[in-house]
């Protein structure tokens, strides 16, 4: 009975281990997957999930495409498109600026957020909200489930004038379900 017993639990070990193996290393053709380079003030490969999704309050509309990896949280990436008085739609296959531009339909601004060792109080944002940096947005596919595509761009870290003190390039490629925010 003892053997028995050792011999099932063993079996459950296996069949439990066997079923956490995956190979995460890649996200070609697996949907809600982000995969990320950052050179720069760090430099670091990331793997993570991605969504999407319109948050429509009142006047103010916003498009964002969100990423992130989890347990623990390690960095957090979006790419927003957001108007007060125009209506913004998932956009369609192209490629698209990223930068800043106030009240934009098509301009998308990037946020990374850099948390060193998924300790937030070291958390560290990058973003084109600064002159002169940004890049572009490609997306290859998209549709009301499922957005895909790829990007690279510049980020700034600014001080608390508004500074330059840092910045990284990121570049990547994402396959992100749709999120209702």
């Amino acid at each position: 009975m003892i053997k028995m017993k050792k011999f099932l639990v063993s079996i459950g070990l296996l069949v439990l281990l066997s079923s956490c193996s995956g190979d995460d290393s890649s996200s070609s053709g697996n949907l809600n997957t982000v995969s990320i380079e950052v050179t720069g003030d760090f430099e670091a490969e990331k793997l993570g999930i991605a969504d999407f999704g319109l948050i429509d309050i009142g006047s103010t509309n916003s498009w964002e495409l969100n990423m992130s990896d989890i347990n623990p949280q390690t960095f957090n990436l979006r790419f927003v498109l957001n108007s007060v008085n125009q209506a913004i739609q998932r956009p369609t296959p192209g490629t698209y600026e990223i930068g800043f531009e106030t009240n934009s339909n098509s301009v998308f601004t990037a946020f990374y957020i850099d948390v060193p060792n998924g300790n937030l109080s070291e958390s560290k944002e990058y973003t084109t909200l600064n002159e002169n940096y940004g890049g572009t947005l490609t997306i290859d596919s998209s549709d009301n489930d499922v957005v895909t595509g790829s990007f690279e761009f510049t980020a700034a870290h600014v001080d608390e004038d508004f500074n330059v003190i840092g910045e990284i390039n990121v570049v990547g490629e994402f396959e992100a379900l749709r999120n209702n925010f």
